[in-house]
């Protein structure tokens, strides 16, 4: 029982130690965007804050270019989002459910696109997309991310588990094929999509490459972008870009605490028998 607890205490003791290495950035960030310019800037930094102000926030959010970066990170990320829930899981029960010609292929080179590094597609994407007339417009960063080949693939492990009796019955009772995808599939694989949603609006949200490779009209910049820009409009000003950075995680934060509970489902998930 001692060897036990001291193997207990050893575990929860590394682990505390990892998270709080992990946490420690966010820390630091939080702590510096409540700093004022001068304490900011201070030769020796500081892990406390002497004089909480709200300075930076109140100075970076003063630019409508703020508020409109974030409103374009936003309606990209969510568009992108919706569209890949529906055509990933749609391809995911196709794959899982479904017999026809040359499956097992296409899914395999589905799967082989995943092992081309991202760097490799840049110049060939920007040239498909000067062609395409997409150029300075939200088209390159949505359309490429609405059938991502994890997605299909996440989604795809995910649907096999569910029972083929239940799609048997429904087709006994007159279900057409999209009726089971929607009244089914979807409600079953509710842990699926909420992961499926974070991952997909976290890589949205956080992109930066894509942005600044597509976007040249500054109304259309998103909020990574323009973050990256604060050090040249706020010089010296480091309360101000991590004011910036605290912004941009806000709603990524509140998406994962509203749908944790379902994250964890998707992650425990053994997979349902069939009865």
């Amino acid at each position: 029982m001692k060897r036990n607890l001291r193997e207990s205490l050893s575990l929860y003791g590394i682990l505390l130690i990892g998270g709080l290495v992990m946490a420690f950035p966010f820390y630091y960030m939080v702590v510096t965007s409540l700093k004022s310019g001068t304490e900011a800037n201070l030769s020796t930094p500081t892990l406390f804050v002497k004089s909480p102000t709200v300075e930076a926030y109140r100075d970076l959010l003063q630019n409508d270019l703020v508020y409109r970066s974030a409103f374009n990170s936003f309606a990209i990320a969510l568009i992108q989002t919706l569209g890949s829930l529906f055509f990933c899981t749609l391809a995911g029960y196709a794959f899982a459910k479904h017999q026809f010609a040359g499956k097992n292929f296409l899914f395999l080179l589905l799967l082989a696109t995943m092992m081309i590094p991202g760097a490799v597609l840049l110049v060939p994407g920007f040239l498909l997309f000067r062609d395409f007339g997409w150029l300075d417009t939200w088209a390159p960063l949505i359309v490429p991310g609405l059938g991502g080949a994890f997605g299909v693939f996440l989604a795809r492990q995910f649907i096999e588990k569910i029972p083929n009796s239940l799609i048997e019955a429904a087709h006994l009772q007159g279900c057409s094929e999209f009726m089971i995808y929607w009244r089914m599939i979807v409600p079953l694989s509710k842990p699926l999509i909420a992961t499926l949603a974070i991952l997909t609006f976290l890589g949205s949200w956080n992109s930066f490459l894509g942005p600044l490779l597509y976007l040249l009209n500054e109304k259309l910049y998103t909020l990574p972008l323009v973050i990256s820009l604060l050090q040249g409009r706020f010089p010296g000003r480091d309360n101000v870009q991590m004011a910036g950075a605290v912004i941009s995680i806000v709603p990524v934060l509140i998406l994962f605490f509203i749908l944790q509970k379902q994250v964890v489902e998707s992650l425990a998930h053994t997979g349902l028998k069939d009865g």
